[in-house]
């Protein structure tokens, strides 16, 4: 921008210096009617040029300082992001666990009302069991105080008919009818006990049948309910083992970038002792000229020792080629090589080439 305009600058003081330059009349034979004239204010356009210059300049200078700006904001955006998603994650760890525990609480408080409930139906069992056998004994001596009331009415009646045979003979037919008064009343009263315990049998039976349909729906109820938290567990532990593998397969992953980062370091490093190894022992020739290139392929043992040293392309002098060869049998064992592991070593050091220049080798 700055020549642009120095250039512009001069072309402007051209143009008004040429009128001057390729007017050859004669002054003395013009007699113009008027003259006009105009002033160019060089220092002006100058600075006018120097200010556009300082402008740009200025506006260059925002422009990055907006990117920088951007940039800064894009980096905070996403370390941001990166905070909230740990957050999420730890709060939807800390949700498993509080879901966890109050599926227990809930099967624990579960377990506890079937217990209550089952108690709660074995006492009442017992206490119908008892308040039957009370009212059988109540039956029992009802019947046994009636029989031995009954008998001793009949003793004093046997006595009174003794004393008083010719007034029984009279009451005879009266007693008869009585006794059998008596008779059906003790038959009906029978009927009656032995309606009232069929009664209350079949109401037993009905308890206990209704209390064994309830206990089976209790106990498919807590089935059901054990095998869906089951179930829920089950999820549960195949989503945690999938996200343990997850996360394992994800450490695997790292754990092999960083052996491959290592790795290249290392054969970085290698490459850089291999070339420092064969220089400190090559020795150029005088005549050696910039421009020549002799490669030599190199296999080697895996404690680092020369196998072979082979030139595949040579400088076109034969000398120069000669001490290329001749340094990689001088230096006969690179030794750091056995800090390598095999599948490093057989992928990079088996077998390589190298390039011997007058300027310096290369890989």
């Amino acid at each position: 921008m700055p020549g642009l305009l120095a250039f512009l600058l001069h072309v402007a003081v051209l143009l008004l210096l040429a009128g001057h330059w390729f007017d050859h009349a004669d002054p003395r034979e013009l007699q113009p009617r008027h003259i006009q004239a105009q002033m160019v204010d060089l220092g002006a356009v100058s600075q006018a040029l120097e200010k556009q210059t300082e402008q740009a300049r200025r506006a260059e200078e925002a422009r990055k300082k907006d990117e920088q700006r951007k940039l800064n904001e894009r980096e905070q955006a996403q370390e941001k992001q990166r905070q909230q998603e740990l957050a999420a994650q730890e709060k939807a760890k800390k949700a498993a666990q509080a879901q966890e525990q109050k599926v227990r609480d809930e099967q624990a408080a579960k377990e506890k009302s079937v217990k209550e409930a089952e108690q709660k139906a074995e006492t009442q069992r017992q206490q119908k069991e008892q308040a039957d056998v009370l009212a059988k004994a109540k039956a029992a001596e009802t019947k046994a105080a009636a029989e031995a009331k009954q008998k001793a009415q009949e003793q004093a009646k046997l006595a009174t008919e003794k004393k008083k045979q010719v007034e029984d003979l009279a009451k005879a037919a009266a007693d008869k009818k009585k006794q059998a008064d008596d008779q059906a009343r003790r038959a009906a009263e029978k009927k009656q006990a032995d309606e009232q315990a069929k009664l209350a049998a079949e109401k037993k039976k009905q308890a206990d049948l209704a209390a064994k349909a309830k206990a089976e729906t209790e106990a498919k109820r807590v089935a059901e309910a054990k095998r869906k938290q089951e179930e829920q567990q089950r999820k549960e532990a195949d989503k945690a083992r999938e996200l343990a593998q997850l996360e394992k397969e994800l450490a695997q992953e790292q754990q092999k970038m960083a052996a491959d980062r290592a790795s290249q370091q290392l054969t970085v490093s290698m490459g850089d002792y291999i070339r420092s190894e064969l220089e400190r022992y090559w020795r150029i020739s005088s005549a050696s000229r910039n421009g020549m290139e002799a490669v030599v392929e190199i296999r080697l043992f895996p404690s680092g020792e020369v196998d072979s040293a082979n030139l595949v392309l040579s400088s076109g002098d034969s000398g120069f080629d000669t001490t290329a060869v001749q340094a990689v049998y001088k230096v006969d064992r690179f030794s750091r090589l056995t800090e390598l592991d095999p599948l490093t070593f057989e992928r990079n050091f088996r077998k390589f080439r190298v390039k011997f220049r007058p300027e310096g080798l290369r890989w």
